[in-house]
């Protein structure tokens, strides 16, 4: 694979993306924006899959906000973050395409944002904004396009990436639309739901998805590929077809006093039309259908017949010979499950066959690697080395290495390892490898709690096509979630746990105690834990909050740090659909776990006013919740006190009616267990406990507030408690 050379895009100018990396594969589109902290504003990536006529196939070719995933999940909505640089907020709206699995039919790929801000507002009113595209396989950047003359546009069209000779080509455009979102994809044959036009006063119930529009607070927390939740009210056909024959319409894209026109252009008759009215985007805990099975435990059934049996598994090695076939066959027979686990390690999205147990010679000694994948797509193959292990075993250097020299004589792509052992995002593999033996052949690492995930992820976000086939995922991950099976969950605080803990609770831990490594690298991995864990019952990508500067051992050094300074260990993750990330926090001196969250303060409204605003989105929380107000120019908290006291005096909370409060932080407090292991009583399954609790009392259910540009409105939005919409 050779290095990806970035371009700088000028407006109208065009590139073959091959020219830039010789292996696509896919790519990840990346929306770049800051705006001011005092004055946010909301911008979100969108992408049309266009057919030969210029038009998308169906409204499904629409991905965005309310329709994360289209082309059978080809394109995917990651999902967005923000980091503060005062006096701005940058932000970043990701979207993923494999361009290999692109249909033919596709001809090309629209790129585009919109923008969510109050009447008057335009993206000219941005510090930046930029679009680039970088390589999925290892994030090279392939080029980036700056939009220099925006003004009052509330959309864009940024680029496209479309077919030429064989070849994919990216072309800058940067066609600006002051009407927004609805126009663009109207123009490009979306069909949008009529009622998104009707006016400030009936787009605000339909936005924060109140009683007014039941569908969009149901179809919020579905927010599944191609569900039905995710577009808007079904329009007959007969309805379509009158709409484009009304007296006084216009054509689609042409622009009207009232606002944009969006009458549906008469191609097909469908049965849906898009809203681009935004939809609670906090996926709800309840109905996880992974925590609904859980909840059937306790019943008395029988036990269903499983597709991988869990008896008779004796020894070690019959219980990773069992999870080698039942994990690989499921990546060869599941089509989106084989993909999801070979595409992120460069491979084609192609025919997935795999082996178990391969033999190779290398020099005069047999290798049997436990697996093997090959990928086939066109002409081109891809094949990797699988190594596996289950329960406590352990991967070896020089076992991997033979691999590797193997894999690099037989002309393969890479080594995969599979392990209980847990890596941080930012590891590139468990195991202290020579390098130079990964210059022509990659190594890569996967969990089983990952592995389990990505199991999770289709599963809930019913992204297997088949039902048979979702059948084939479900038993599988019915199979790892056996303690039989090997494929653990993170469950051990590591051999020094107790020796560190202890030190603590005496004063005595020091910066060069011997097992403050191990216990830092355990929790730094079981902050990823706590990812896939969270993730998998919500069918979403949750992630760590980084920093991109420091790598894995330096924030393992400033995790030592903290521990030996204040004894706590504090892991902060990012929750799509959050009004922020959630901080996790073992106090180790106290015994206590914390959760916590930021919410800023409505900009509208006496402060009574916004205490109210904020304790009526915990209308259903468990009063014990520790709420604190912050003010404008402090950094420390001005008061603090119990959910269930601020209910009956919202008072508490205001020092001087004069003064206005910027912020609250929610915080739920339970107690820390001090064991190494999981069960009751222990540290791992006292924070895994606490975190699904505080989501689902919390987290999930707040919203931000958005500035109005009627302050009336916006005040009598913070009194309701619900948040203010533009208009």
């Amino acid at each position: 694979m050779c290095a990806a050379t970035a371009a700088a895009m000028r407006k109208g100018g065009n590139v073959t993306l091959s020219a830039l990396a010789d292996e696509l594969g896919s790519v990840s589109v990346i929306l770049e924006w800051a705006t001011e902290k005092a004055r946010p504003l909301d911008a979100d990536v969108s992408v049309l899959l266009l057919g030969d006529d210029g038009k998308v196939r169906s409204n499904d070719d629409l991905i965005f906000y309310n329709q994360p995933s289209g082309a059978g999940g080809a394109v995917r909505l990651r999902g967005k973050t923000s980091n503060t640089e005062d006096p701005h907020t940058a932000f970043t709206d990701v979207v993923d395409v494999d361009m290999d699995n692109v249909p033919d039919s596709v001809e090309r790929v629209l790129l585009a944002a919109s923008l969510d801000g109050a009447q008057g507002d335009g993206f000219g009113r941005l510090e930046y904004l930029r679009v680039r595209l970088l390589r999925g396989s290892d994030a090279a950047e392939l080029l980036r396009f700056d939009v220099t003359d925006a003004s009052t546009e509330t959309a864009f069209v940024l680029g496209e990436v479309y077919r030429r000779n064989g070849q994919w080509k990216f072309r800058a455009i940067g066609q600006g639309y002051d009407t927004g979102l609805e126009t663009l994809i109207t123009e490009y044959g979306v069909e949008v739901d009529p009622d998104d036009t009707q006016g400030a006063a009936d787009g605000a119930d339909g936005a924060n998805g109140t009683a007014a529009d039941p569908a969009g607070a149901a179809g919020a927390a579905a927010g599944s590929a191609g569900a039905v939740g995710a577009v808007g009210a079904t329009t007959p056909a007969a309805e379509v077809a009158g709409a484009a024959d009304a007296p006084g319409a216009a054509p689609a894209g042409a622009q009207q006093a009232g606002g944009p026109t969006v009458q549906p252009r008469v191609r097909e008759r469908r049965a849906q039309t898009v809203t681009t009215k935004k939809r609670p985007a906090a996926r709800r805990l309840s109905t996880s259908r992974a925590r609904r099975l859980d909840e059937t435990d306790g019943e008395q059934r029988w036990q269903p017949a499983r597709l991988f049996p869990v008896a008779g598994i004796g020894g070690a090695a019959e219980q990773e010979r069992r999870a080698t076939s039942a994990f690989l066959a499921v990546v060869g027979s599941v089509r989106e499950f084989g993909r999801a686990i070979t595409t992120r390690f460069g491979a084609p999205a192609g025919q997935v066959e795999t082996f178990i147990e391969v033999p190779f010679t290398r020099g005069d000694e047999p290798y049997v690697p436990d697996g093997l994948i090959r990928v086939k797509r066109g002409q081109r193959t891809w094949t990797a080395l699988v190594e596996v292990k289950t329960g406590s075993g352990e991967l070896r250097a020089e076992q991997i290495e033979a691999y590797l020299d193997i894999a690099r004589e037989q002309r393969f792509d890479a080594v995969i390892t599979v392990s209980n052992l847990i890596t941080a995002p930012d590891e590139r593999h468990p195991v202290a490898i020579d390098g130079r033996k990964t210059k022509k052949v990659g190594v890569y690492h996967l969990s089983w709690a990952e592995i389990r995930f990505r199991c999770q992820l289709l599963i809930e976000n019913s992204a297997v096509a088949d039902t048979t086939q979702e059948y084939i995922l479900a038993e599988l991950l019915r199979y790892l979630d056996h303690a039989r099976s090997g494929a653990l969950t993170f469950d051990d605080m590591g051999p020094h746990w107790v020796t560190v803990r202890d030190s603590i609770s005496a004063g005595t831990l020091r910066p060069t105690d011997k097992g403050l490594p191990s216990v830092t690298e355990r929790f730094d991995q079981l902050a990823h834990y706590l990812c896939l864990h969270l993730g998998g019952l919500l069918g979403i990508e949750v992630i760590p909050q980084l920093n991109r500067r420091i790598d894995a051992g330096g924030r393992r050094q400033l995790l030592a740090e903290e521990l030996c300074q204040k004894g706590t260990l504090t892991a902060v993750l990012r929750i799509p659909g959050t009004v922020g990330p959630v901080t996790v926090s073992a106090d180790l001196r106290a015994a206590r776990v914390v959760c916590s969250i930021n919410v800023e303060a409505p900009r509208q409204g006496r402060p009574l006013t916004r205490v109210k605003w904020v304790t009526r989105q915990l209308a259903d929380a468990n009063g014990n919740l520790r709420v604190e107000s912050f003010e404008q120019g402090s950094r420390e908290a001005s008061r603090a006190e119990l959910l269930t006291l601020v209910r009956q005096k919202p008072e508490l909370l205001v020092t001087e009616p004069t003064r206005e409060i910027r912020a609250f932080r929610i915080s739920l407090s339970a107690p820390l267990g001090p064991k190494r292991g999981v069960g009751k009583g222990t540290f791992v399954t006292s924070v895994v406990d606490t975190l699904e609790k505080f989501y689902e009392e919390v987290a999930q259910n707040l919203r931000e507030w958005r500035p109005s540009s009627d302050p009336a409105a916006g005040a009598a939005a913070a009194e309701s408690g619900a948040p203010a919409e533009t208009t």
